[in-house]
């Protein structure tokens, strides 16, 4: 079935739905943090770009069995070829979604499976509006997990920083506050922001 389909559209809205208010339940069992990156976005017309992501997947148990799995990667990328942007340069941020989502059987046969780039929430909506509302409702089990070390993180910044201005930029003082206190949500909202250009 087609994403835009009726059948599909109704089911996401009524799996947001239950999300939201907190009749389905989520975890998230496999979590690779905020990390740096330098890597070629094809999304963004085949130059490398610089950028801080997560990647997240989450899964809900339902009755008799199924599973849905929805597969989160959040980019926060800079636009400017080749070198990590100065503050007062202005907005060059630029926010990405990588989702896909999975519909399992009890024994495990995928019923459903559809994959979507977000450079624009405008593009699908309910795929948004359902990341939001999966990151929203299991924030606190993250903010329950223990504080990560922020040494690997700016060790790792200090590897990548072939510009010198990576570690002192005001944003990554934000990546390394969310690193550490695991604000997983945060960062999904932040990279959301930026592909809506808000």
């Amino acid at each position: 079935m087609d994403y835009n389909s009726p059948e599909i559209q109704r089911l996401l809205t009524a799996i947001t739905k239950r999300t939201e208010n907190g009749l389905l339940s989520w975890t998230a069992p496999e979590y690779d943090p905020i990390s740096f990156m330098t890597e070629t976005e094809v999304e963004y017309e085949g130059y490398e770009t610089e950028n801080f992501a997560q990647n997240i997947a989450f899964c809900s148990k339902l009755k008799g069995g199924r599973m849905i799995w929805l597969e989160a990667y959040d980019s926060i990328c800079f636009s400017p070829k080749g070198r990590f942007p100065s503050p007062d340069e202005g907005l060059f941020l630029r926010g990405l979604g990588y989702y896909t989502l999975r519909f399992l059987s009890p024994q495990g046969k995928v019923l459903y499976r559809m994959s979507a780039i977000i450079r624009q929430r405008g593009q699908y909506p309910l795929l948004c509006r359902l990341a939001d509302a999966v990151f929203v409702c299991t924030q606190e089990s993250f903010t329950r997990a223990a504080k990560r070390d922020p040494a690997a993180f700016l060790r790792f910044l200090h590897e990548n920083d072939e510009s010198g201005g990576l570690e002192q930029h005001p944003l990554s003082a934000l990546m390394t506050e969310f690193y550490c206190h695991n604000r997983c949500r945060d960062f999904h909202l932040l990279a959301m922001s930026c592909a809506t250009g808000q």
